[in-house]
């Protein structure tokens, strides 16, 4: 049986705006008590910081991120200044920038909050890339708490959406609790140049996936691309993830549906209960366009976790399209300890 562990470092595309954004000032804001209101369009060639406590209000307005007259841009277009932010009603795009990749936290994000509670709504992150680039940054919208904060940051994340961006939509890694609801999260198809994901959980991260549409997140080389991500253990480097619902969302056209990929050190599946629970999820692909050749429905690899009511359809997840490499469900007992897999269909 074919399997496949995904190289994790924490998709890119082209999205032309249906209108074109004058947006040639700097970014400017009125603020009254906490709230910081963007008063027009507007580029900026650095992070915009939101203080700690504060919300930004954008408006409707759109901020467009530039490379600096000399170097490149980098780290969040927004990013949180302390223990708590929260982002609202704002467009952010990027234009023109040059493909160079950086680690850590000067990796390219539309909104980046870096040990903080809060909230991100109404937020529209489009064509967040840096051209057809293989660099694995680009997160659309990333919380992480890798002890950035003493305690576990709870980040509600509800109504935005994501398109065009390079490695991956929403992101949730670490001591982080996420509420990930009513988004629109789209890859906008198979790629040559990096394996996008759509949604992630990893490293430690807990909460809720729920009511999202996931699509178009999907590769044409020797990896595979996830629409809704759970990763985590010591065969990447972190924590395993737990008590993660992922409930009632619409993923279409990806590689794998509902990807749970967590690892013990000697690459075995965990020996403590993960409960992952996917149920209630319609996950379709009408396609094989994944080049490694892998493509599941959900695929499992954890211990306890619940599979349970959801419909899985498509040639792409039909297990006699290509024996051993398309599957509705794959989560056999030789590789993922005491799935629970009933009532899908």
């Amino acid at each position: 049986m074919l399997r496949k562990k995904l190289t994790i470092l924490l998709g890119a595309a082209t999205l032309t705006l249906a209108a074109s954004v004058a947006a040639s000032a700097a970014c400017s804001f009125t603020t009254v008590k906490k709230t910081m209101t963007l008063s027009g369009n507007c580029t900026t060639t650095s992070s915009i910081i939101v203080p700690n406590g504060f919300t930004l209000d954008g408006a409707g307005y759109t901020i467009t991120a530039n490379d600096p007259l000399l170097g490149h841009f980098t780290g969040g277009v927004v990013q949180n200044g302390g223990a708590s932010a929260n982002v609202t009603n704002v467009t952010i795009t990027a234009v023109g920038l040059a493909d160079v990749c950086d680690a850590g936290a000067q990796r390219l994000r539309g909104i980046l909050f870096d040990g903080a509670s809060g909230s991100i709504t109404n937020v529209k992150v489009l064509n967040l890339n840096q051209g057809p680039s293989g660099c694995q940054e680009g997160n659309a919208i990333e919380v992480r708490n890798f002890g950035s904060s003493a305690t576990t940051n709870r980040v509600t994340i509800d109504g935005n959406t994501a398109i065009g961006y390079q490695k991956t939509g929403i992101v949730a890694n670490g001591d982080v609790e996420a509420t990930i609801t009513n988004n629109v999260v789209d890859g906008l198809g198979p790629v040559n140049y990096i394996a996008r994901n759509g949604i992630q959980l990893g490293f430690g991260a807990s909460g809720m996936v729920k009511r999202n549409q996931v699509s178009g997140n999907s590769y044409t080389g020797l990896d595979v691309s996830g629409g809704i991500l759970v990763v985590g253990g010591p065969f990447y480097g972190g924590d395993f993830c737990v008590n993660i619902q992922i409930d009632k969302n619409v993923v279409m056209g990806n590689d794998v549906g509902v990807f749970l990929s967590q690892y013990e050190a000697d690459q075995s599946a965990p020996a403590s209960a993960t409960n992952i629970k996917v149920v209630n999820n319609e996950i379709s692909n009408n396609a094989v366009t994944n080049g490694y050749i892998y493509q599941a429905g959900v695929s499992d690899v954890g211990n306890n976790d619940k599979i349970i009511s959801n419909t899985i359809s498509g040639i792409g997840y039909d297990p006699n399209t290509i024996f051993g490499a398309t599957f509705a469900v794959d989560a056999d007992a030789s590789f993922t300890n005491r799935a629970k897999v009933h009532a899908n269909k």
